[in-house]
């Protein structure tokens, strides 16, 4: 049987076309109806379908725009036009799409259905046996089990030729990644990943193709290592890998890595970057996340570090993302590094940095803090303004001060909602510390072009 989806956004027009039309005479059923795009490729992610009817002008996501994803995720469902436009540059449109037959609802009469029904039938055997014999021919140019396969490390997909002299041999999959049957005799540079995939046999090229892409887009950041000429998979083990994944916990991991015990703790670091590693995430979220990160880091730390922390705009792999924040560690731990104090004080006065960061809203005193970092009350104020080189109460003003700021640069808010964002009741009160730190008013400082929005004068 072929399973038929339809999609349209007018109900009595799906009701109509699923009731009036012999399908099981063709040999077809309906499995499905969608409303719009959007709706018809949440069906499809759980619901195999042979051949999408679709209309085009549709709410929410058109018929085009869908037609553009299922060729992408789907390439082997069927498309037919079904639709009110009659305007050349749309039949041409879907035609060049992929579908395989455009018709006008105008011109749909029921002694046509039969006609209509038998061409589409017709139409779909014929690119079967068109696609059979191209992806026959395809595959063989792909040297039977095993493929070597070249991804680009640039940033830019274009500069890649110049990174590397490609195989005479090799094929190009799509700017930036190349196959071939046989291991180049010149192995990749640190700008280019060599994989050499296994166990190819009885796929067909369009087969192969997605797991290649798809290994480049999920796995290779986090498997890639420069020293090893080939990385190693196996098409069977990595297919039946769990991809299903699970959403990454953005507020969790930013409590963590906001937090001290993984500049402190090794033991919290390597469970902390094992967690994270596990998460695979898309490289580009993850750079995004620890871009927020360096602010706060910034934040809690600016006494102690010289210069601010900052992050690569690429990382070619998660080699190279571990490298950095192994030395974003290192750099806070040798800033924070004071002779005269054990590491147990150190890291005390650390996380009590942390801690006024994370209750930034909330007036907590010396005293509590000191029992939360394992201190006396007298001795950590001692520590902590020789370690930080200000005393507790300085520290937190000027914190809160620095956030006032972001808060007064990136959002409308007003002051008052400001001031009991970072702990103050009083809307004066504040807006005097604030001018005693910064030399002017919130409100001024609001007004103030970027460039002299500066760190406080006080």
């Amino acid at each position: 049987m072929i399973r038929v989806l339809i999609v349209d956004d007018d109900k009595l027009v799906r009701k109509g076309l699923a009731s009036s039309m012999p399908w099981q005479a063709f040999g077809m059923e309906i499995v499905g109806e969608a409303n719009n795009g959007e709706n018809a490729l949440k069906f499809m992610e759980s619901n195999p379908i042979d051949l999408l009817m679709t209309d085009l002008s549709m709410p929410v996501m058109s018929g085009i725009e869908l037609m553009r994803i299922v060729r992408e995720k789907y390439p082997l469902v069927q498309i037919v036009v079904l639709s009110l436009h009659q305007d050349f540059e749309y039949v041409q449109e879907a035609l060049r799409l992929g579908a395989i037959d455009y018709i006008a609802k105008i011109q749909l009469e029921q002694e046509q259905f039969e006609e209509v029904l038998g061409r589409v039938v017709k139409l779909m055997e014929r690119k079967d046996v068109a696609r059979g014999g191209a992806e026959h021919q395809e595959a063989g140019a792909l040297g039977g089990g095993e493929l070597y396969v070249y991804y680009s490390l640039n940033p830019n997909p274009e500069e890649s030729q110049q990174d590397w002299a490609i195989p005479e041999h090799a094929e190009e999959a799509e700017p930036g990644i190349w196959y071939s049957a046989e291991p180049s005799r010149v192995l990749p540079t640190p700008n280019v990943a060599g994989v050499r995939f296994t166990g190819l046999g009885g796929m067909d090229r369009k087969s192969v193709m997605q797991l290649i892409r798809a290994y480049g887009k999920k796995d290779l950041f986090y498997e890639y290592q420069p020293d090893v000429a080939y990385t190693q998979v196996e098409a069977a083990a990595y297919m039946a890998r769990d991809k299903s994944g699970s959403a990454a916990p953005i507020e969790q991991l930013k409590e963590e890595w906001s937090a001290a015990d993984w500049i402190s703790e090794d033991a919290a670091f390597g469970e902390q970057l094992a967690r994270l590693k596990e998460l695979r995430m898309p490289p580009v979220r993850l750079i995004r996340i620890f871009y927020s990160l360096t602010d706060e880091w910034n934040r809690l730390y600016h006494a102690l570090l010289e210069e601010p922390i900052t992050i690569e705009d690429f990382f070619p792999g998660w080699y190279r993302f571990a490298e950095w924040l192994e030395g974003v560690r290192d750099r806070i731990r040798r800033a924070g590094t004071k002779p005269l104090f054990s590491q147990e004080i150190q890291n005390s006065i650390v996380k009590a940095m942390s801690l006024a960061q994370q209750n930034i809203s909330e007036s907590i005193p010396s005293s509590e803090i000191a029992q939360m970092v394992n201190m006396s009350g007298s001795y950590f104020s001692q520590c902590f303004k020789q370690y930080v080189g200000k005393t507790y109460t300085d520290y937190v003003r000027d914190i809160r001060m620095e956030r006032a700021k972001d808060y007064l640069r990136s959002t409308t808010k007003t002051i008052g909602w400001v001031a009991e964002q970072i702990g103050y009741n009083d809307e004066k009160y504040f807006s005097r510390l604030f001018r005693e730190h910064a030399g002017v008013l919130p409100s001024e400082y609001r007004q103030l072009p970027e460039n002299q929005r500066g760190k406080g004068q006080g």
